[in-house]
């Protein structure tokens, strides 16, 4: 063999071990995203942990309109007035800290 043609065979066996080593950074980024699940009073409700952000799958169960708080860990709070089976999500920054049902809304919906 030249020289030329073992250099190039050398390099390129070089490039495949480091190719073969450069893999994910860890285990944990290869597994898929928790899905969390659950019920506050008359919601339903899922959100799977996110990279910065969660969006929170709500449904109103009941037969009446209630409210719904949805808490992050970087101070975000959601609060809306949920009709009767209604289903929405919302997004904020951050992981979940807590989801609440207020209660019927009652005459300040």
């Amino acid at each position: 063999m030249n020289r030329k043609f073992r250099a190039a065979l050398a390099s390129a066996a070089a490039l495949l071990a480091v190719s073969a080593t450069a893999g994910p950074a860890s285990a944990a980024e290869m597994q898929p995203m928790s899905k969390h699940t659950g019920t506050a009073g008359c919601f339903n409700w899922s959100w799977a942990d996110g990279w910065d952000s969660t969006t929170v799958y709500f449904h109103n169960t009941c037969k009446t309109t209630h409210v719904i708080e949805i808490t992050w860990n970087h101070d975000l709070e959601y609060d809306a007035s949920i009709p009767p089976g209604y289903k929405s999500s919302h997004n904020g920054l951050g992981s979940m800290t807590h989801i609440y049902d207020r209660g019927a809304c009652g005459a300040y919906c």
